[in-house]
């Protein structure tokens, strides 16, 4: 029953997100010119921890659906010196990466380094977590947002497509509909990316709407709202 369980625990891994006393800097990776910096590193650190861990270091093409869920597939362009480490009890590690070849793109590159803990287990007869972390790596010049907003309506729930004509991505932090009277509809706090290119869909479960709307979306790095007029 426990051996079972532990394999279930195991599958549910790469969807886990937690801390584990394990921090990152940075979250978010970038290489703006690859042709001229030729590498970046990640600091990874080990607080509170009791014992040594194991990870093993690994690159995903990222890209999404229209929902925006990731979509990824293994890369082997991507070099990670080291590529497996320890990380001791109270200890950090850096870990370098950088490119076979760098990539050559007028629009941004994605991809997920995924940190996989393959400490080997000790007891077999325990429940025991391993845990996955995936960090955003971006490759290319940041560029101003640039954003398509539509609207699918229906009687008691809409669909919001916001589209990313830019070149790089976007991540949006909050949403705002607001009628034709200035009332605020709906309001919510998102972490959503749309890579540079894609359209991603939101729902608006139960927002009923029968005249003109605005939408005001916040995006991560720009502290005043993006506005788009949706007509009745």
């Amino acid at each position: 029953m426990f051996r079972s369980l532990i394999f279930i625990l195991f599958g549910m891994v790469w969807t886990l997100t937690a801390h584990a006393g394990i921090q990152f800097s940075p979250i978010q990776v970038y290489l703006k010119d690859p042709t001229r910096q030729k590498s970046t590193t990640v600091v990874v650190q080990s607080t509170g921890v009791s014992a040594s861990k194991i990870f093993e270091v690994s690159a995903f093409k990222w890209s999404q659906n229209k929902m925006g869920e990731d979509i990824l597939s293994e890369d082997e362009s991507i070099l990670f010196n080291p590529k497996i480490f320890e990380l001791k009890p109270d200890s950090k590690q850096l870990v370098r990466i950088g490119f076979t070849q760098p990539p050559v793109s007028e629009n941004e590159s994605t991809w997920r380094v995924i940190f996989k803990e393959v400490t080997p287990i000790a007891d077999n007869t325990a429940i025991n977590f391993l845990f996955n972390f995936s960090l955003p790596l971006f490759v290319g010049h940041q560029q101003d947002p640039k954003l398509s907003v539509n609207m699918k309506k229906a009687d008691v729930s809409q669909t919001l497509y916001v589209e990313n004509m830019g070149a790089s991505h976007v991540k949006l932090t909050e949403l705002q509909v607001v009628d034709a009277k200035g009332v605020t509809m709906t309001k919510m706090k998102l972490s959503q990316y749309v890579l540079s290119g894609n359209t991603i869909e939101i729902p608006l479960v139960d927002l009923k709407t029968n005249g003109d709307m605005k939408i005001k979306i916040k995006t991560e790095d720009d502290e005043k709202y993006f506005e788009f007029m949706i007509k009745g």
